[in-house]
């Protein structure tokens, strides 16, 4: 992606550049996007799937920017492709399951007490906050050095307002809604 954008790329040159048949690749992949996520999977979404276990969030996220702009060239280049987002879209899905999944066990459940709809809405607001600055970051040419992200993502995150109303409220009230919610 050094030399032509990903829509321009094709299987014969992907194979061509590593020395493999196509019957290969597409014994692995069905086609260059299939690819292009395996490699998010493998590089990022690894990277940070320890957060979800309670793993220290800003480290794996430090090393997955840090991947990402050693490889600049692949990530920008896979940002916009024929006015999608690959890499918006995977990362989006992929960090709003894990928050999704962070939010659902039983001892953040004690803590927060929250519904089912509750927890897809904080996990969706959290992930256009973090795969959005994410995507600027990567939009601006990746010029801010990783650990400047991760400590906006740290005010984002650690010293949110948001996330100590809904933890008093969570506490203090027995609906089970967060603020501002009725429930009938």
């Amino acid at each position: 992606m050094k030399k032509k954008s990903l829509e321009r790329i094709t299987v014969s040159d992907i194979v061509k550049g590593c020395g493999l048949n196509r019957q290969t690749f597409y014994y692995h992949f069905k086609d260059k996007y299939d690819l292009v996520n395996w490699i998010y999977y493998s590089e990022i979404i690894t990277t940070l799937s320890p957060i979800s276990d309670g793993a220290d969030w800003s480290a794996a996220i430090m090393k997955a920017l840090n991947i990402m702009r050693k490889d600049k060239a692949f990530y920008a280049g896979s940002l916009n492709l024929d006015g999608q987002s690959i890499l918006r879209d995977y990362l989006f899905r992929e960090t709003r399951d894990m928050l999704i999944k962070i939010l659902e066990k039983p001892d953040f459940q004690k803590t927060m007490n929250l519904e089912p709809d509750d927890r897809i809405l904080i996990a969706e607001f959290y992930t256009y906050g973090l795969v959005g600055m994410v995507i600027q970051w990567v939009k601006k040419g990746m010029s801010e050095a990783p650990n400047e992200i991760v400590e906006k993502l740290s005010r984002f995150i650690d010293d949110s307002e948001w996330v100590s109303a809904v933890r008093s409220w969570a506490k203090n009230n027995s609906t089970k809604s967060l603020p501002g919610k009725q429930r009938k």
